[in-house]
């Protein structure tokens, strides 16, 4: 065991997808893990949440933070610059595809990135930040070779996407048992019973089409969608279990071409599903090869890795900066926002005196655009907050 302390601070508890959960078992295996929820404390305002980790930190000999990234709620490049200077600070990412350009931002104020794709911690390499590659859902305690009985040709797990849909019809259409679940469903909605289905399975089929969404801080956004590195492949390699992936960048930063077969079209993916289920020693061959590689990113394996990476970093010394006004637009009405929805309406009221009060006034006209930022969001959920407990009278 590590002798370091890291305390991970999370937005919520997910009720889904548990990345939270694979986040700190992945770290138990050397290091000594706390959690805070930042959701948990939201009748508290952002000075007082800071003051609260803070007192954690220094109570529990914390020495690394691991923010959780690629969201706007209230982790941003100020709320990390006002927590302990003397602890290591890093951000964790599953989707910077697409939240890459606010990211960058918060990334200023922390020591080093965590990247679940290969090609986004290249990204932040260029600019100087020290970042790594590592894979999420790779906890096998849960995912293993249960050496069950084959019962599925080819099961495809996930959220519901017109491109998957339109695959799978296919693939049935041409006589292709697929057998397809959501996380909703009651025999798939546990990572526990994913691993049991992932095991009955002789190929996992894995989508990496995703909806690049209309976020306006995304220059991405004017195109429909992009191809991203999904956890499915890791799943299903430490299950023992071959996946077909669609072909995305990053895959063959991970695994050679003979270690996990892609397709780039419906024809294509037919074409290889039919090879392997007709051709059971390819199927054991690729399987075993795929397996093999598979494991090196198991978290009890790749858990070294990432103490060798956080050995080597220091703490830097942080030139701090003027956050671009689309950012602090966009902190400003979360902050604000998240209050509102809770009924806070004195965590409401502390975080806009806050925000007005807490800005370098020596530049007058940032000080100026930022007041009117933040009157202008105060003004827009007033009205709405102090109707809601009236409602809410009229209910009972």
């Amino acid at each position: 065991m590590s002798s370091n302390k890291v305390l991970f601070i999370f937005k919520d508890r997910k009720s889904v997808t548990l990345n939270n959960d694979f986040w700190s078992e992945k770290f138990k295996h050397k290091f000594q893990v706390s959690t805070f929820f930042l959701n948990d404390n939201l009748d508290l305002s952002n000075k007082e949440i800071t003051l609260k980790i803070n007192n954690i930190i220094s109570q529990n000999d914390i020495e690394i933070l691991l923010f959780e990234g690629d969201h706007a709620h209230i982790i941003d490049y100020d709320f990390i610059k006002r927590l302990k200077n003397n602890v290591k600070k890093g951000i964790f990412l599953g989707d910077d595809m697409v939240w890459h350009h606010l990211n960058l931002v918060t990334s200023q104020s922390c020591d080093f990135v965590f990247s679940s794709c290969p090609l986004s911690a290249l990204k932040f390499q260029e600019i100087g930040i020290r970042s790594f590659f590592v894979p999420i859902e790779c906890n096998g305690e849960i995912l293993k070779d249960y050496k069950f009985k084959k019962i599925y040709d080819v099961l495809h797990f996930g959220r519901e996407k017109t491109n998957r849909n339109r695959y799978v019809k296919f693939l049935e259409q041409n006589n292709i048992k697929v057998k397809s679940v959501n996380p909703y469903d009651k025999e798939a909605d546990t990572f526990e019973k994913l691993a049991k289905l992932i095991n009955q399975s002789k190929i996992v089929l894995n989508f990496s089409e995703s909806s690049n969404g209309n976020r306006k801080f995304n220059p991405l956004r004017i195109y429909k969608s992009f191809y991203q590195l999904k956890g499915r492949i890791q799943m299903a390699g430490i299950s023992n279990v071959l996946c077909l992936t669609e072909y995305n960048p990053s895959i063959y930063i991970m695994y050679k071409e003979d270690e996990l077969p892609s397709f780039k079209s419906e024809d294509e993916c037919l074409e290889k599903i039919r090879f392997f289920l007709n051709n059971k020693d390819k199927l054991d061959e690729f399987t075993k090869r795929f397996n093999q590689k598979s494991l090196v990113y198991e978290d009890s394996n790749y858990i070294h890795k990432i103490d060798d990476f956080l050995k080597k970093i220091d703490i830097k010394e942080k030139f701090y900066f003027s956050t671009p006004y689309w950012y602090k637009y966009i902190f400003i009405n979360q902050t604000m926002r998240l209050r509102f929805k809770r009924i806070f309406i004195k965590t409401f009221f502390k975080e806009f005196f806050d925000n007005i009060t807490n800005f370098d006034k020596k530049n007058f006209l940032e000080y100026l655009f930022t007041l009117l930022m933040t009157l202008f969001v105060f003004l827009r959920y007033l009205p709405f907050l102090l109707i809601k407990p009236i409602n809410r009278l009229l209910k009972k």
